[in-house]
């Protein structure tokens, strides 16, 4: 019994450090993902009318990391969500592209 109760301590402790690792690492690439948005504007890298569309690719992808890493929304307990999430950004890029057509 004391085997079973020290095994699942072992097995808390691993996932513990192996979740922390992953957040940690999530967060430097949230930190460098930042630090090349805040470049581009500061320094003047990339040409005016590529700003914006730069900028909102890199919160797209720092969007899906805090979902997946610190919500811990993955593909296979939350179907379902991921569909709904997923047809919500679809739906928002379509309107976002015909206003940008139309404007």
């Amino acid at each position: 019994m004391e085997a079973k109760v020290q095994q699942n301590q072992t097995q808390i402790k691993k996932q513990s450090s192996e979740s922390s690792l992953k957040h940690l690492i999530s967060f430097g690439w949230m930190i460098l993902l930042t630090a090349v948005a805040f470049a581009a504007v500061a320094l003047n890298i990339v040409p005016q009318n590529l700003v914006i569309p730069l900028i909102l690719a890199l919160a797209v992808v720092q969007v899906f990391l805090q979902l997946f890493t610190f919500m811990h929304l993955d593909f296979k307990k939350h179907r379902l969500t991921v569909m709904f999430m997923f047809t919500g950004i679809g739906i928002g890029v379509i309107c976002a592209v015909a206003l940008w057509i139309l404007v």
